[in-house]
Parts: structure tokens; sequence; C-alpha cells
């Protein structure tokens, strides 16, 4: 996959230069959790100007002396021509949106960082567009940290026009972006990222305990796994959990459950199985029943679970 370099890319691995930033913008973001506080931020450092909203009042006063805190959805809309959205899941983008068109849209851009459902993504697009507006698909790849060093991957979907019309904020909040065809297509490639890196995420739960069950210990199997096979990202982020026993990794379960399950309504548009996707699924939910709202999980926390299944004390 090929990307327009933005920020922190060199030269030297022949990406294209990254475009100089434009004039300054007045930008909306909706959403000031893990991932939207540091895109947050980088904008600002970008020298946009921005109003915020989140319904955490202590995630939106985390911003005060730094951009304006709106008391709603609808003073952002008012106040931006470019609105950022980075939310939890669809349902809440849909509603968003609904405000969002009430407050009206008319020559202003939408981009929702989130994952979301494309084809929730792509009614959601031409309602918009009807509105006079523009939306775009711009899920990130990467995660917390990378959202707060300004190093994502962003895959975008929409009119290209207005991809390139939006080049500069994405180059404050990535190191790298490329534009991949109509509205949903964004979304339906980080769909395709996250099914991959999570039902990997799921196997490597599985292997670890298994194996120590007939004598292999984690470190030696690590250390087996760790060649040009499976030396990947996905490999050394969750087999540094499983084999350390602490699982916190920054993606939550219940953001995992969701990615999956929208991986499943996309087989079940077209009535065929998700063989590997059902596995992890199902792993994944066992490990919600251990979720209580004083103590949520994270999704290295299968682990965790399938240590227990075999009989391991965590």
């Amino acid at each position: 996959m090929s990307y327009t370099a933005g920020r922190n890319v060199p030269q030297s691995i022949g990406m294209e230069e990254r475009s100089q930033y434009k004039m300054s913008k007045r930008v909306g973001f909706i959403g000031l959790g893990n991932m939207g506080r540091g895109m947050c931020r980088n904008l600002i450092r970008a020298g946009h100007s921005l109003t915020v909203f989140d319904t955490s009042a202590a995630a939106a006063e985390a911003f005060r002396g730094e951009a304006e805190i709106a008391d709603s959805v609808e003073q952002v809309g008012k106040n931006s021509e470019v609105i950022f959205l980075s939310l939890p899941n669809s349902n809440i983008v849909e509603k968003v949106v609904a405000q969002l068109l009430e407050a009206g849209m008319e020559g202003k851009i939408l981009m929702d960082t989130s994952t979301s459902y494309p084809l929730s993504t792509q009614k959601l697009a031409q309602q918009v567009k009807e509105a006079g507006g523009h939306m775009l698909d711009s899920p990130m790849l990467a995660g917390p940290e990378e959202a707060e060093s300004g190093d994502l991957l962003a895959v975008v979907g929409g009119e290209e026009e207005i991809y390139e019309q939006v080049g500069d904020l994405l180059d404050a909040i990535t190191h790298a972006k490329r534009y991949i065809g109509p509205s949903g297509n964004g979304h339906l490639m980080k769909l395709a990222v996250n099914y991959c890196s999570l039902s990997q995420a799921a196997m490597f739960a599985q292997v670890y305990p298994v194996m120590k069950r007939f004598g292999l210990d984690e470190k030696t199997v690590y250390d087996g796994l760790n060649n040009e096979i499976f030396d990947n990202w996905v490999f050394q982020f969750y087999s540094k959990r499983y084999v350390s026993h602490d699982y916190w990794c920054g993606f939550s379960l219940n953001n995992g459950i969701k990615d999956l399950s929208y991986m499943k309504r996309l087989f079940e548009e077209c009535n065929v199985p998700g063989f590997v996707l059902d596995g992890a699924l199902d792993l994944a939910r066992v490990t919600l029943g251990d979720q209580t709202p004083e103590n949520p999980l994270e999704f290295a926390d299968m682990g965790r679970t399938m240590y227990r299944l075999f009989g391991f004390k965590e």
C-alpha cells in the first residue's frame, strides 16, 4: 500500500513530499478520547483555530486556553469549516451527523476518523452532500501513542477533490495518508486491517497457554515464533502482553468487539460465514464476561481468559 508522505517520513524511502500547510482553517473536533485528544493537539500545533466538544466536560476542559470549548455539537458545526469526528461507533456518529445537518452543512467538510460501519458511512455522506457539504471517511491506522506524536496513517474515502483540499490537515496528524476511492472505502480498509490484526491477536492469545500446558513456556514459544514469518507489529505488540501477563494495550475490548462485529455484518450482507472471524469474536465475547463498569477490559485481556481456561492462575 503506497501512502503520500506526511510528517516524519524521510524522502529516502521514496514517498512524495508532504504538501505545505495552507492558510489556517477553522476546524471543529468532536470526540476527545484516546485518539481524538492527540489529533486535536497536533491540529492546534499546526496553527489551526479549533472549536472542540466532548460529552465529557473534563476531556474538553483539557483544551481550555488552546481551543474554543463548545457547549454543543451544533456550535462546533456553526464555528467550523472542517469538522473532525473521533467517536466510539457508527450509532453515535449517526446521531452527531444528524445534529450537524440540523445546524447546517452548506460548504463544510466533515471528516470521520472513527472506525465506522462503511454502509452507514455511505448513507451519511449522501445526506451531507444533499445538504451542500462534503464528507470524507478518514479512519486512522495505529493507536493513541501515534495520535499524540502525529505518526498515524490515514486511509481516506470520498471525493478526491475534497481529499486534496484537506491534505494540510491530514499532514498535521499523520506521517502518511492514502486516498483509496469513493465514500466508504476508507472505513472498509480500516475494517480489513482491524479484522486481520484482531484475529491474529486472538490466535496468539491461544497459542501461548496451550503450548505452556504441554511444556513449552511463553519465552520459548515467543523465541520460536519471532522470525521472518511472524515478526510483524501485531505479533510483537500482543505477544509482549501475553508473555508478560500485563494486558494493558490501549485498545478496549469493547472497541475490538465492535470492529469485529462490523466485519461480521459485511459477511452477513453476502450470506457467507466468517470462519476465522467467528472464533476471534467468540473469544472476545467470552472475555467480556469478566468486564465490569469499574474494570473495563483491554482487547489483550483475551490472553488472561485463555490462560484461565487452561487452568493457569492469573
